[in-house]
């Protein structure tokens, strides 16, 4: 069996969230379980574009701080990185409260802009993928993500949050190539077993409803979830916002790839009961496909040149090139050793 905590937490104030993170984590044996003195762990946010945080489109700044507090406590050396569909790293975390969080902990920003090619857990789907180097190096890789609805994915949490270790606008252009949306399902669980975080906990505070990954209605769920395996997170958040299992897109790819726990029957629910925090009335989107066109997709490219030129000058061309890290194994695009 794999074990999910799933505990109740009411609001943002500190108070609240570490009494309830404490909760969520000492099934799985607590984050010093995870976490050595010494470590460099990526904490790993949802930080898709600059919205404020009330709107539930990012990780809310409060969760982390309260990771990092404690991740500080055990003598770790955290850092915060994401690559946003909509800006730039320093400017979607100025907006949504994140980077005020880093500077009062003195917690480096990382823009995942260095990309290094890795084998796959299922050559099937990709033989190899990109991720950035920000992952490779770090010790522990900490996931935490936003629970929202997704027009295209039906929601996202655990699994899609991932995606974002995939630097710069490969992320868009494989929306574009991979065709049928169940192809696209099956690489994004596919590419979440290749980043493998040790740990995942959830935002569900404050969801979004409706109409994600943005301009959705920010829901309050009141929850928090944690584990050390995606698919199960995934798996029993699904079953608290009544998720049809026909539209679970990443579930059932993950179901076809056999990877993970994706089976409620095989995951052990700790804290709350899921009776008691289930939501019938968490509305979910109806789906429009995963595909970008070649014209999104060159808008998109467009946009974020615009967006990001001006902090590429200041910070310079960085060199790709780093030194061999055991795990996982080091390619290049087509699949050879370095």
């Amino acid at each position: 069996m794999t074990t999910v905590s799933l505990v109740r937490c009411p609001s943002y104030e500190q108070a609240a969230l570490g009494a309830a993170l404490d909760r969520a984590l000492a099934p799985l044996g607590g984050l010093e379980a995870f976490v050595r003195r010494g470590d460099r762990v990526l904490v790993k946010p949802n930080l898709l574009a600059g919205e404020p945080s009330e709107r539930a489109t990012t990780t809310h700044p409060a969760l982390i701080e309260t990771l990092l507090r404690r991740l500080l406590d055990l003598g770790a050396r955290p850092v915060i990185g994401d690559d946003p569909a909509f800006g730039t790293l320093e400017r979607v975390c100025e907006a949504c409260g994140v980077a005020e969080v880093a500077r009062r902990y003195g917690v480096p920003l990382t823009p995942f802009n260095r990309p290094m090619w890795v084998k796959s857990p299922r050559p099937r789907v990709r033989p190899t993928f990109c991720i950035d180097q920000a992952a490779l190096e770090a010790d522990v890789i900490l996931n935490v993500p936003k629970l929202k609805a997704h027009r295209q994915l039906y929601f996202t949490a655990a699994i899609k949050s991932l995606y974002g270790c995939m630097p710069g606008k490969r992320k868009a252009f494989w929306h574009m190539a991979c065709g049928p949306d169940a192809r696209f399902a099956r690489l994004l669980v596919a590419f979440a077993y290749t980043v493998r975080p040790a740990l995942t906990v959830v935002d569900g505070v404050v969801a979004m409803e409706r109409d994600g990954p943005k301009g959705g209605d920010p829901f309050p769920l009141g929850l928090l979830f944690a584990g050390t395996d995606v698919a199960a997170v995934d798996t029993l958040i699904a079953a608290v916002i009544h998720a049809r299992p026909a539209d679970s897109l990443l579930l059932n790819a993950a179901c076809q790839l056999d990877i993970g726990t994706p089976w409620m029957a095989k995951i052990a629910v700790a804290g709350e009961s899921l009776a008691a925090c289930a939501r019938a009335d968490f509305r979910l989107p109806d789906l429009v496909g995963t595909f970008f066109s070649p014209t999104r997709l060159a808008r998109s490219i467009w946009r974020n040149y615009r967006m990001t030129r001006l902090s590429k000058a200041k910070r310079g061309m960085r060199n790709a090139s780093v030194k061999a890290i055991d795990s996982p194994l080091l390619v290049d695009e087509r699949g050879r050793e370095l």
